[in-house]
């Protein structure tokens, strides 16, 4: 019988060789699996992912997850004995190098598949135990592996060599440069800068490619040159760690995590809407992680800079998706013809046809499948559970792949909670038995009484009931969290068919199905004007606003209903919204409140008519009418024109100052605009 030693020893050769990762499979008994590892002696970096890490290994942890992304180690064991938190798995295999060791540690493969997982606590919904619960992940992970090229060291049976391909020749780079492909990306940065105003460069990868380093290069050596304003942005300071890692070694400066900038202020991080709400000159300004910044703040980048890089990881770990392509860069194919677009192919730490990538791109469906949808369109509408598709494992890639195309967050938890929540359910339209759109789909609710009037008195909070809780909590409605719920988490269409009505007839069969089941229905997302019309045509109403925007879609995220049960809710919503709208913390779209919110209606008074009737001719000032105007506009807002009642909003309802709004001039057209009084 072979022994781990023995086969790392016949095999890492060749895989160096080739500048790949050795993967392996080591299967068995806790005892089996101890002793092979026994035997492994720990050189270089060795990073341990599970419960206790021996001598020699770092263990990897979640809470570090961000600390970790970046690094590189020589070793890394996965022990999946007792659990796995496939989100770690998939995002620490990127962090092995060229000619470094994977080992993935279970017990013998038909016992562990049927064992739970206590790390999928963080997927499962109240009241399943991810300690009792066995779910479908681990079902799906082997069968979706069974071929893949990784070494297998299983107890009782003889291991299995996988037979390699020839390697890929690559073009070898100078220094500083890991590939001729970051080279290039470097060249393109400096291009925009010294080139052509307003010809952004999108520059795509990966994760592992090198884009980030290559923001980096790029501005220490424009400081080199002498620029003096670079500035580097993401959605977090976190995101632009690695550029700065790789600026400051290339100006040979210190730099420690946390650090905003290098060379005084030369080279330095500012957050977006910094960049948005204060004009910066004469700046080089270099994005990472784009797709993760929503649409509208990379449009507004685009209007008021004109030498812009947009980096981003296309798809993958960080569950940025591929939307931002197809949303954010029709926008510039209007606005910024010139504009320039780079993908980055080639890994930094390895080389191509890596096995271990391939292994992890195929386990967790990171690869996108490309579809061409014929006309005309006649789709059928379907529903999965996720046993069906497991039985379908091409359906299951090519939802999966449309989930990530046309939403900007889709990511490897998705995927797992898919496969190991049983309160979730898949509808989809097809066309030649190919997916154009889908909609998921999460049963909550049921919570017994005594849970419902806990969680609305804020004592209890349960993982997966984010409608029930909702209700019972903010709309203090407990009863309603009692009944069974439908909540619609996303309903996406394929880009190359949207703005056909294909969403609309999916949603049609979902509400038809759900309710003819007596499920309470409703919805929670980002508010877009677009996306709230949407739903409200189909027949959903607001009944509660979060505070504060979301970090992932800069929006307010709004809670709809489906029903004209909840008339009574959506009113009691529309008028708590109207006061809470000069909250300086709520950054509500103008649309959106004139939309939703319903002021109290006072009759004006004589004096208050005359006074208003002054100030149009100019013998009042506004500071003592503009109360007045605010009752009178309470009354008469729906008859107003539309642009004006949203100059309005903004600064009787919302409470904004005059340079907020965006009509510059709009104190001065006041008296012009009241010509409205005589409504």
């Amino acid at each position: 019988m072979s022994d781990l030693p023995q086969i790392i020893r016949q095999q890492q050769s060749a895989y160096q060789e080739r500048g790949w990762r050795l993967p392996i499979w080591l299967a068995g008994s806790e005892a089996y699996t101890q002793q092979q590892l026994s035997a492994l002696k720990p050189e270089g970096i060795s990073y341990w992912l599970g419960q206790q890490a021996p001598a020699g290994f770092t263990l990897l942890s979640a809470k570090q997850k961000q600390q970790w992304l970046g690094t590189e180690c020589d070793l890394l064991v996965v022990d999946a004995h007792h659990a796995g938190d496939w989100d770690l798995v998939a995002a620490s295999s990127g962090c092995l190098k060229a000619g470094g060791l994977w080992l993935f540690v279970t017990n013998e493969p038909d016992l562990w598949r049927q064992l739970p997982n206590p790390a999928a606590k963080r997927v499962l919904p109240y009241p399943l135990d991810a300690t009792a619960y066995t779910g479908l992940f681990k079902q799906f992970w082997l069968e979706h592996l069974s071929e893949q090229r990784w070494v297998k060291l299983i107890e009782n049976n003889s291991a299995v060599m996988p037979l390699l391909p020839e390697a890929i020749a690559q073009v070898q780079a100078e220094l500083p440069y890991r590939t001729a492909e970051q080279q290039q990306a470097v060249t393109a940065i400096h291009k925009v800068v010294t080139g052509h105003r307003r010809r952004p460069l999108v520059l795509t990868a990966h994760r592992g490619r090198g884009k980030s380093s290559a923001l980096g290069l790029a501005a220490a050596q424009l400081a080199q040159q002498g620029k003096t304003d670079i500035l580097l942005t993401g959605p977090s300071p976190v995101a632009v760690q690695t550029a700065f890692f790789i600026a400051a070694d290339l100006l040979s400066q210190s730099y420690q995590p946390g650090q905003n900038q290098l060379l005084n202020g030369t080279i330095r991080f500012v957050p977006v809407d910094v960049l948005l709400a204060e004009k910066q000159q004469n700046t080089v300004i270099l994005v990472d992680e784009a797709a993760a910044i929503p649409t509208p703040q990379l449009q507004q980048l685009t209007d008021l800079y004109s030498r812009l890089v947009f980096a981003t990881t296309e798809h993958g770990y960080e569950g940025t998706g591929r939307g931002f392509q197809l949303r954010f860069q029709s926008y510039l194919q209007q606005h910024c013809p010139g504009f320039q677009k780079l993908h980055l192919h080639q890994p930094i730490r390895y080389q191509a046809n890596d096995p271990l990538e391939q292994l992890v791109f195929k386990g967790f469906l990171l690869e996108q499948t490309h579809s061409v949808i014929t006309a005309p369109l006649q789709p059928k509408a379907f529903s999965y559970t996720i046993k069906d598709l497991l039985l379908q494992p091409q359906k299951l890639q090519q939802i999966f792949s449309l989930l990530s195309l046309a939403h900007y967050q889709t990511d490897v938890m998705d995927l797992w909670a898919l496969l190991d929540n049983p309160a979730l359910k898949l509808y989809t339209l097809e066309q030649d038995q190919q997916v154009i759109a889908c909609a998921l789909i999460s049963f909550e609710g049921e919570l017994d009484a005594e849970l419902t009037v806990e969680v609305s008195h804020g004592k209890r909070r349960v993982q997966g009931h984010l409608l029930a809780q909702s209700l019972a909590f903010h709309c203090l409605q407990p009863q309603l969290a009692e009944q069974k719920m439908a909540r619609i988490q996303r309903i996406v269409v394929h880009p190359s068919v949207q703005t056909q009505g294909l969403g609309s007839q999916l949603l049609s069969f979902v509400l038809q199905d759900l309710l003819g089941q007596q499920y309470l229905i409703g919805t929670s997302f980002g508010a877009t004007l677009a996306l709230v019309k949407f739903w409200q045509k189909a027949g959903f109403s607001p009944v509660k606003l979060s505070h504060q925007n979301e970090q992932a879609s800069n929006e307010a995220s709004v809670l709809m209903l489906y029903g004209e049960q909840f008339r009574a809710l959506q009113q009691q919503f529309s008028r708590q919204l109207y006061w809470q709208l000069a909250d300086k913390q709520r950054s509500l779209d103008p649309a959106l409140a004139l939309l939703w919110a319903q002021p109290p209606s006072i009759e004006l008074t004589a004096q208050q008519n005359t006074e208003l009737q002054l100030f149009q001719t100019g013998l009042r000032p506004y500071e003592l009418i503009e109360t007045h105007l605010q009752c009178w506009f309470n009354l008469f807002y729906a008859k107003v024109d539309y642009q004006t009642a949203l100059l309005l909003v903004q600064r009787l309802w919302q409470k904004h100052e005059w340079q907020q709004i965006s009509e510059p001039a709009a104190k001065q057209k006041l008296p012009e605009l009241c010509k409205l009084l005589h409504l």
